[in-house]
């Protein structure tokens, strides 16, 4: 497994990681989301990442039960509701998150969205309440711009912004613009969500190519020079340099077989430039 460091922190954490939405929706799934779980932290996939808003609670139970007897080997990510960013509800969310994950600490606890009604300040406030009980280990955020970013630094004082959890693929790289640039310079880590792109109509964007296209052609090229597929082929891109880390979701074992194969390559220059290229930068 090849590692990357925790935004300004010595922490090093997998280069892909689990996500875990869906899971825990239908608990006739479980048995299968567990397994996959299990299988992908036998195979150093020790980031997990859910939310208190997955499947109202389910997913982190699901989390919870997966990761029980290995909870010292993972490294654990799960995130507040924008709903709950009040400083009691954030302590209070914290908690609950805490009991249905089964485990007495949480790795790193984002906001999982800008909240419409508490001020960045009062939620990060809360954050910082928690770093210093040691339910916490490390603070960041999701969805996020670099203004709000700054502002939860400057709220923080004396502990860390590790974190910016956002989505980026081939088909949304807007990112790019602010936030990346933003995050490189302030040692936050960028972690990417859905790097196979959206479901069809999520934020406006397209998902991954389909086949037949010119541009999945372009990756499947690429993809045969490495012996690699273009889901492979993306998915490298995405981790492309220090800084950047993915959560794909995984819920089988041949989707995390196939993750795994991602990384111990990099695309050479001519690759990325094919990639540009067929996938040019929009501006937001």
């Amino acid at each position: 497994m090849l590692y990357r460091t925790l935004g300004p922190t010595n922490v090093k954490i997998p280069v892909i990681g689990q996500g875990t939405w869906k899971f825990g929706e239908d608990k006739s799934n479980s048995k299968r989301e567990i397994e996959a779980l299990r299988f992908g932290i036998e195979n150093g996939m020790t980031l997990i990442d859910t939310a208190e808003e997955y499947a109202n609670g389910g997913s982190e139970r699901i989390v919870g039960e997966a990761i029980a007897d290995v909870r010292k080997d993972v490294f654990l990510v799960t995130k507040v509701s924008a709903k709950n960013c009040s400083f009691k509800d954030v302590i209070q969310a914290a908690e609950s998150s805490l009991e249905r994950l089964y485990t007495s600490y949480i790795d790193l606890y984002l906001q999982h969205w800008p909240s419409q009604q508490y001020r960045v300040e009062e939620t990060m406030l809360a954050m910082a309440e928690l770093l210093e009980k040691g339910l916490v280990k490390h603070v960041g955020v999701s969805n996020f711009n670099s203004e709000l970013m700054l502002e939860a630094q400057n709220a923080l004082g004396k502990h860390p912004l590790v974190c910016n959890q956002v989505g980026y693929h081939l088909n949304d790289r807007r990112i790019e613009d602010f936030i990346l640039p933003y995050c490189r310079r302030n040692e936050i880590t960028v972690m990417a969500y859905s790097p196979f792109g959206y479901a069809p109509g999520v934020f406006g964007q397209r998902g991954f190519p389909e086949e037949g296209t010119a541009e999945r052609e372009i990756l499947e090229n690429i993809g045969k020079k490495y012996g690699k597929t273009a889901y492979q082929v993306a998915l490298n891109w995405v981790i492309r340099e220090e800084g950047l880390v993915a959560i794909p979701k995984a819920a089988n074992r041949d989707h995390i077989r196939n993750n795994l194969d991602a990384i111990g390559w990099e695309l050479e220059l001519n690759d990325l430039e094919q990639i540009n290229r067929a996938f040019p930068r929009l501006s937001p």
